[in-house]
């Protein structure tokens, strides 16, 4: 899309919701003036504030500037020729006012109702002290591997060369012949080989039985005897361990805060519209989905 194009898209978007040139001028730089109107810095925030990231950048050189607000002088001029010609009188301007007036005026009433929603510090202690388990951080363990791959129908033979194959690379390492990682990298047939056999952490449960049990064995440093599982023969090292903790408080507070807050507004939302459809009747002229209607049953 061209950069007129850009401009004019997103000045029609701000003039069309309703939002950009208010009537009463903000006390703010003047940076055009159209008839009785101005355009003001704060028009030309609000209306770069829904522009993309590169576009934005646009906008920030003299050039960029220059051109958005010669477009946004261009839409005033509409809105003059629009005032002058009483488009305000007719029918679409009403009906579009008065569906912008229920957004608007819904929008202010759930953001008024919504203020009194707040979330204390003692009550996001209290789910923290709570929820202690939902903090909890597993035992993990951060390891190496090479694997010597065996397909899940091969003969035995072929099994019990993979394990030797694997404890002769066991051995080579632990006698300093070739490294842990130049190993992986030559001979393991993980993908994981192109970072020399590192796998990162993990927690019980996210490896295969047998694999887990002899990493969570093996210390920091050492390097397993050869382990069978159903991808084949590996052989793991230890590079790291970390006890089972709990997070600290600081870390998760902010989290906790805010799933408290939008647990709680949306209870006062919901408060308020039963208490509103005791004031204003409310009739749903469509017919109930079967599978709800089941569901009270």
């Amino acid at each position: 899309m061209k950069k007129k194009n850009i401009i004019l898209a997103l000045t029609l978007t701000v003039a069309l919701s309703g939002a950009a040139f208010a009537a009463d001028e903000k006390k703010d730089e003047i940076l055009a003036k159209v008839g009785s109107e101005t355009v003001t810095q704060a028009d030309f925030d609000q209306v770069t504030s829904g522009a993309q990231p590169s576009q934005a950048a646009y906008f920030s050189t003299p050039e960029g500037k220059r051109a958005l607000v010669e477009d946004m002088a261009n839409s005033v001029l509409f809105y003059l020729w629009g005032k002058d010609n009483k488009l305000a009188e007719t029918d679409k301007y009403k009906e579009t006012i008065a569906e912008l007036e229920k957004r608007v005026l819904a929008g202010m009433a759930m953001e008024k109702i919504l203020s009194g929603a707040k979330v204390s510090d003692e009550e996001v202690r209290k789910f923290y002290d709570d929820h202690k388990a939902a903090f909890k951080v597993p035992e993990s363990v951060k390891a190496s591997h090479i694997l010597i791959q065996v397909s899940k129908d091969a003969g035995n033979d072929l099994w019990k060369k993979a394990q030797k194959e694997v404890a002769k690379i066991r051995k080579d390492i632990l006698a300093g012949k070739v490294s842990f990682e130049d190993a992986a990298k030559r001979d393991s047939d993980c993908p994981s080989k192109s970072r020399g056999g590192d796998l990162g952490f993990f927690t019980e449960g996210q490896m295969v039985p047998e694999f887990e049990k002899a990493a969570f064995a093996t210390k920091i440093g050492d390097i397993s005897d050869p382990v069978k599982t159903q991808f084949g023969y590996h052989i793991i090292k230890v590079t790291d361990h970390k006890d089972a903790s709990e997070q600290p408080f600081d870390e998760v507070k902010d989290g906790i805060r805010q799933q408290l807050l939008q647990q709680k507004q949306r209870d006062t939302l919901s408060e308020y519209v039963d208490k509103l459809k005791k004031t204003y009747k409310v009739e749903i002229l469509l017919p109930e989905p079967k599978e709800a209607s089941a569901d009270k049953k």
